[in-house]
């Protein structure tokens, strides 16, 4: 069986399409990374870079480090205490101690409610049982004298700042330390003095260490400025940073100043951008018209591939800063579904054109992730990378186009969906057994990413093939198949309304499809377009020879031969009003005006003859066109021919004559010249309409009349036939 011949896509559709899709891939690849050794800072090195020349140079980025440390050495320069807060701890410790004085004098109380009054005097801070008992203990002079003392060291104690700290407890230690500094350098050593004068002092000191901001920042500035520059020396070939490793700011100054990095744009990258584009888009149209992998309406279909292969390709630029880099191998990034792509185009296009979609736009992504990371905020780590997502974008679309092929039901997509998961998942675990060392739960990412690969791209195909195909106007193997089903209206209506010329046309669909399948036709086309070719008759159905079922008089008896001619012609342009209400593709309409072509109504044309007038054969004629397309002419001859041979009564006709004949004259009458049909398709097709027909009008075997014997026993209610 031959391929059906397409329609020539126009070389001049098939090179605007290579060249919109290369500024495109230009756009998002530019500038390639793989050609230029950009880096930001904090990104991981996708390859080992070495000095290219020696070089020694005052290094900005260690400088700057450098005196940031000596800054933040210096500590906070304080404001001179505040007086008044002084004078308010102070009063607050005589009037302590007045208290404490004032219990200890009192005679009806005793020693064990002398303390607990003590306990009871309201301080800043907790004064513990010990230092109670000693001010017990003393007699009034030695609680005076001890007074006396507390009041020095704290005036002497919060005479300089104290409570340096960011916290609380920071603040506490730092004035626990100026109190024990403060007695070392009294003497005050000896217990249980000692203890209680560092507790009163704990509980009346407060901090007031104040930050003295612009003495502070002089400070630090005076700390920056002296020190000295920091000088590098590198010589060529010395590695500065190393495949995976996290790129720093001295990494980047190094790179610079070795001459192994360039932030300015470098003309070399962008010629190699450009021509990789060029390239790109160059096999995406020379394929295209090459493989002619487009039926009709082709250049629609070239635009379909189009939208979604940019899309596609956007998509990627847009994700790849969220999922990379992967230095922690969650594997999200294969999780893009890029496979999606191929499954739209293997349902709009042939597979080896899907296939090689699959290819380039791997490939394409793969450029793309490999950009300036200051560009799109993306990296690799490493180059094997870069060559997994090609790998894996391409065998997975590779794998769902395989699947998919034609996308005659809703479930292929489920298939390519899997199938497309599964070799993203294979080749993600062949890398995963290449890598040294290898973690077992990266394989958990593994098939997460695979399946989530699989499932996305199964689903977004799925909605973009429809949505394109509605927007466009292109007709998918799916939405045909959904024509065909019996339950759709039009042919519901037709079964209802017009049954005779519903059983026509699906013996008519039956001729059509054998025969396209014998050509290399659209076997499925031709039956759709067969089953729906003489819907116009839902008009007015009693008209037509094949409704006409009952006993009632035929409606053309009383009418001119011109008038019946227009009714019959009037279901031409009734069936194309009726599919445009129900929105079939114009794949399916076309098959209404084309099945007649230009052809006269010839049995009323002949009648208005016989009636001795001089018919003008306009008003009997068509309006065409003739078929356009071998599907058409196929339906148009299994038209006449199904006609024919029920007129002539089915088995009782001569149907290997009737179908020469009727093929004959339409090709004598010109009917097919519009199409590219062949006198060897025309062979094909006779001998396929004549072993379908005499499969349809089969002899049967006449059955003779009922025995005596069986007639009585259906006249007693017995069957003859029953077994005992």
């Amino acid at each position: 069986m031959k391929p059906a011949p397409r329609p020539p896509l126009p070389r001049l559709a098939a090179a605007a399409f290579g060249l919109a899709l290369a500024a495109l891939i230009a756009v998002l690849i530019a500038p390639v990374g793989g050609l230029r050794q950009g880096l930001a800072e904090g990104a991981y090195a996708p390859r080992t870079f070495e000095a290219a020349h020696d070089a020694q140079f005052v290094s900005e980025a260690l400088t700057t480090a450098a005196r940031e440390q000596a800054a933040a050495a210096v500590r906070d320069v304080p404001l001179p205490p505040d007086p008044a807060l002084t004078d308010s701890r102070v009063a607050l410790l005589q009037r302590y101690f007045s208290s404490v004085r004032a219990i200890l004098a009192r005679t009806d109380l005793s020693a064990a409610q002398k303390l607990d009054q003590i306990a009871a005097i309201e301080t800043p801070a907790t004064i513990g049982s010990a230092t109670r008992l000693y001010l017990q203990s003393l007699d009034a002079d030695g609680l005076s004298l001890l007074e006396a003392r507390t009041l020095d060291l704290l005036r002497a104690l919060m005479a300089n700042p104290i409570g340096r700290g960011a916290t609380p407890a920071e603040q506490q230690r730092d004035i626990d330390l100026a109190i024990d500094q403060l007695l070392a350098a009294r003497g005050l050593t000896a217990d249980p003095e000692r203890t209680a004068l560092a507790t009163l002092l704990r509980a009346f000191a407060a901090p007031n260490f104040r930050i003295d901001t612009a003495a502070t920042e002089a400070a630090r500035e005076q700390a920056r400025q002296s020190v000295s520059p920091v000088v590098r020396t590198i010589t060529a070939g010395q590695v500065i940073v190393s495949e995976g490793q996290q790129v720093t700011a001295q990494d980047l100054e190094a790179l610079r100043a070795t001459g192994a990095l360039r932030d300015a744009l470098d003309p070399y990258a962008l010629g190699g951008t450009a021509l990789i584009a060029l390239l790109l888009g160059a096999l995406f149209g020379a394929l295209a018209w090459r493989l002619q992998p487009f039926s009709a309406p082709s250049v629609r279909r070239l635009v379909a591939t189009g939208l979604v292969s940019a899309l596609t390709l956007a998509g990627v630029r847009l994700a790849f800063p969220l999922v990379t880099p992967d230095a922690e191998h969650t594997y999200l990034i294969y999780a893009l579904p890029v496979a999606a792509a191929p499954l739209v185009v293997a349902a709009f296009a042939d597979f080896p054109y899907a296939a090689a979609v699959a290819l380039l736009l791997g490939l394409a992504g793969a450029l793309i992730g490999g950009a300036y990371p200051q560009v799109i905020g993306s990296t690799y780590i490493g180059p094997l990378q870069a060559l997994e997502f090609a790998a894996s974008s391409s065998l997975a679309g590779l794998a769902g186009a395989l699947a998919l092929q034609r996308a005659e039901r809703i479930s292929r997509f489920a298939f390519a969906g899997l199938a497309a998961g599964l070799a993203c998942a294979a080749v993600l675990l062949t890398f995963w057994l290449l890598q040294v060392p290898r973690a077992t739960p990266e394989l958990g990412w593994i098939a997460l990413a695979a399946s989530i690969h699989g499932v996305s791209a199964a689903v977004i195909s799925l909605g973009l093939v429809q949505l394109l195909s509605f927007a466009l106007g292109i007709t998918t193997r799916i939405q045909l198949l959904e024509l065909a089903q019996p339950e759709h209206p039009l042919l519901r209506r037709l079964q209802e309304e017009a049954p005779g010329t519903y059983h026509h046309s699906m013996l008519v669909g039956a001729l059509a499809e054998r025969a396209a399948a014998g050509i290399g036709a659209d076997a499925l086309v031709a039956r759709v377009g067969a089953y729906y070719h003489d819907i116009g008759k839902l008009a007015m159905p009693g008209y037509y020879i094949e409704n006409m079922l009952d006993e009632r008089p035929n409606p053309h008896d009383g009418l001119p031969p011109q008038e019946s001619a227009r009714i019959i012609r009037a279901h031409v342009t009734n069936g194309i009003e009726l599919a445009r209400r129900h929105r079939l593709p114009e794949s399916v309409r076309e098959f209404i005006p084309q099945h007649h072509g230009t052809r006269l109504v010839s049995y009323f044309y002949r009648q208005a003859a016989a009636d001795g007038a001089q018919p003008d054969p306009a008003d009997f004629r068509y309006e065409g066109p003739r078929p356009q397309s071998r599907e058409a002419a196929i339906v148009m001859l299994a038209d006449s021919c199904e006609a024919v041979i029920r007129a002539a009564g089915g088995q009782s006709a001569d149907i290997d004559a009737t179908v020469d004949a009727i093929l004959a004259e339409r090709l004598a009458e010109g009917q097919l010249d519009d199409c590219d049909i062949t006198l060897r398709d025309l062979q094909t097709i006779a001998r396929s309409f004549k072993a379908t027909l005499r499969a349809v009008y089969h002899p049967r075997v006449r059955y003779p009349q009922p025995t005596p014997e069986e007639i009585a026993s259906l006249a007693r209610g017995e069957s003859p036939l029953r077994s005992p």
